[in-house]
């Protein structure tokens, strides 16, 4: 079976190598030829093939400290293919190609073309004026704007999707292809991975079984039992599926998706991946590498398959079947996550093989068209029938008490009822299956269904909706549903200078201050209206959903009446809580140097 990553696989149930491909996707480019693409050696905030909403990360991300304007680099030898811009997505971006490797450099979240090439940015300011301002996508000849590796080509910037960053992509004629694969992008790394915990699902387990990680020297890792008890061998038998969670942290605080894995047993390799290259057609089947119902991009908790997923999601795959073992034979199991530098961490345990001597219990296999679960109680239910479901397992919802949840409910936030545990054994889906809970009363405005995420430990937002007697719901992910009623107000605070001043001198609009105020809130969630006034009038703003923020831009020309400017603003959640007032007490001294005469006047 054809994947969609470089490296070579094994037959699990065999053990015997496979080759995959004849020649390697990648294109031939000698690896110094690719340089870095900022003049700075900036660190990854995002990496290749994480998830996201829809489709997997396709290339890498690169801080640019909050600030825009911070020239981007060529990093190769080649010309500009294509320009296009759009107010979401990729936003103002270009193509660097070279014609002599096919190999193409994508750059995104531009802020201008301002770079060496300034014809370039005098072209994107006609085609916004002549054409739809609101995006265009064009085609350039060959060799018209031709560059050398380390030439400026336009500014960092913020448009489309995401706070200040450069987003970076290299692409060949098969698909794309990791930038950490390139040495002069390479991290300079010495940090292993770091491995959160591992899942173990077998056929003889009633239940799949969670271990927590715990690093006990550089690179190797212990397992816990959820009673705290250390793990170094159990009994299986049958089909055995192992998913390990993890993520790295490469040269910032960001935790990174990792460069590979690999699963040994006795000594030899029976899987390994590397996320160095993936497939055009691939970009958009994170179910191949992830377990989708317990990873998250936010926080990132990354639940990988250490097995081969099948691409049309309609059957699990598995890691090892051990009925090919004689019984009581004893394999030892390593099961590692790597970086692009090379370092790896690892865990190890002992599984021996216990041949059931009876049939074991069948579990009804799923219909592809009808998947639908209730709690034993008949209160809560699951249906999975609008999704694609994989595996002939099952879905658990289980009635769970207080103090028996492995987390604390928020103060402000009083439980209303029961709670509910929702967990899988052999099979998994994707897309959102649609719950209902029957309260027998209609909820409150303060009342609200909550959710908390098993997998990264954390209360997450579920799409829900009160009906006369309780809530329906949508559901992708594991954990717990409970209603809890939101007795707590929001908050508003301004954020950062770092984040007020987020564009360097030379791109910077000397027309207008520019505030950001952080909105927040723990329970029902704030809404993104919010009242605001200056010296006492209402004044505009507009939300900024990437930070969480309202921007004010308040015009410059109001020092010349006003030394002082009073802001004063509340936020609102769903549950009816209004914040306390904040107030900001703006000085205009030193914007009168700064007025240009071409800025508006505000009296």
């Amino acid at each position: 079976m054809e994947i969609s990553l470089l490296r070579t696989f094994t037959i699990l149930v065999c053990f015997s190598p496979l080759s995959l491909w004849g020649q390697s996707k990648i294109p031939d480019i000698p690896l110094d030829e690719v340089g870095f693409p900022l003049p700075y050696y900036s660190p990854v905030s995002g990496t290749f093939a994480e998830i996201r909403n829809h489709n997997l990360h396709l290339g890498s991300d690169f801080k640019s400290y909050g600030l825009n304007g911070h020239s981007i680099l060529a990093t190769f030898d080649g010309y500009i293919e294509e320009i296009s811009y759009s107010k979401t997505g990729y936003g103002l971006s270009l193509n660097l190609y070279s014609p002599k490797y096919k190999l193409k450099s994508k750059y995104a979240h531009l802020h201008s073309f301002g770079g060496s090439l300034y014809d370039l940015e005098l072209l994107r300011r006609a085609v916004l004026l002549m054409g739809d301002p609101s995006g265009f996508q064009l085609k350039l000849p060959p060799g018209m704007f031709a560059a050398k590796k380390g030439t400026s080509l336009g500014k960092t910037g913020e448009s489309g999707s995401g706070i200040s960053h450069l987003h970076l992509e290299f692409r060949s004629e098969k698909g794309n292809i990791n930038p950490l694969y390139f040495p002069e992008i390479h991290q300079k790394d010495t940090t292993p991975p770091t491995i959160l915990s591992m899942y173990l699902e077998g056929d003889n387990l009633e239940k799949p079984i969670l271990f927590t990680a715990k690093e006990k020297s550089k690179g190797k890792y212990d397992l816990y039992s959820e009673t705290g008890e250390l793990f170094e061998s159990i009994t299986l038998t049958g089909k055995v599926r192992i998913r390990m969670s993890g993520y790295d942290f490469i040269r910032s605080r960001n935790k990174n998706n990792v460069y590979g894995m690999d699963l040994f047993l006795n000594g030899k390799s029976i899987f390994s991946r590397n996320f160095d290259f993936l497939a055009y057609e691939d970009g958009s089947k994170k179910h191949q590498f992830y377990d989708i119902n317990r990873s998250s991009l936010s926080p990132p908790v990354y639940f990988y398959h250490m097995y081969e997923q099948s691409k049309n999601f309609k059957e699990e795959g598995f890691s090892i079947d051990l009925d090919g073992y004689q019984p009581k034979e004893r394999l030892q199991l390593e099961v590692s996550l790597r970086d692009a530098t090379g370092n790896k961490s690892s865990v190890f345990f002992t599984v021996i093989h216990e041949k059931n001597e009876t049939d074991p219990k069948q579990v009804s296999k799923n219909q592809k068209n009808g998947n639908k679960y209730n709690s034993l109680d008949g209160k809560i239910s699951l249906d999975l029938s609008k999704t694609e479901v994989s595996g002939e397992g099952t879905l658990l919802i289980t009635e769970r008490n207080e103090k028996d949840i492995p987390f604390k409910i928020p103060a402000g936030l009083p439980l209303k009822g029961k709670i509910y545990q929702l967990d899988t054994k052999k099979m998994s889906w994707k897309g959102e299956g649609l719950g209902e809970w029957n309260l027998g009363y209609t909820p409150t405005i303060k009342d609200s269904l909550y959710f908390y995420d098993s997998s990264i430990q954390k209360f997450q937002s579920i799409t829900h909706k009160r009906k006369s007697n309780g809530f329906s719901f949508k559901l992708t992910k594991l954990g717990f549903v409970m209603v809890l009623s939101d007795e707590t107000p929001p908050t508003i605070f301004p954020m950062t200078s770092l984040a007020r001043y987020i564009e360097l001198p030379e791109v910077r609009n000397q027309c207008f201050e520019e505030r950001f105020y952080v909105i927040g809130d723990v329970g029902s969630g704030f809404r993104t209206s919010v009242e605001l006034t200056l010296d006492g009038q209402t004044f505009p703003y507009e939300y900024d959903p990437d930070r969480r923020a309202i921007r004010v831009l308040i015009p410059k020309s109001l020092q010349k009446e006003r030394p002082y400017l009073l802001l004063e603003a509340k936020a609102f959640d769903f549950a009816g809580n209004v914040s306390e007032p904040f107030v900001d007490l703006i000085s205009t001294s030193g914007w009168n140097e700064e007025l240009q005469a071409s800025c508006p006047v505000m009296e």
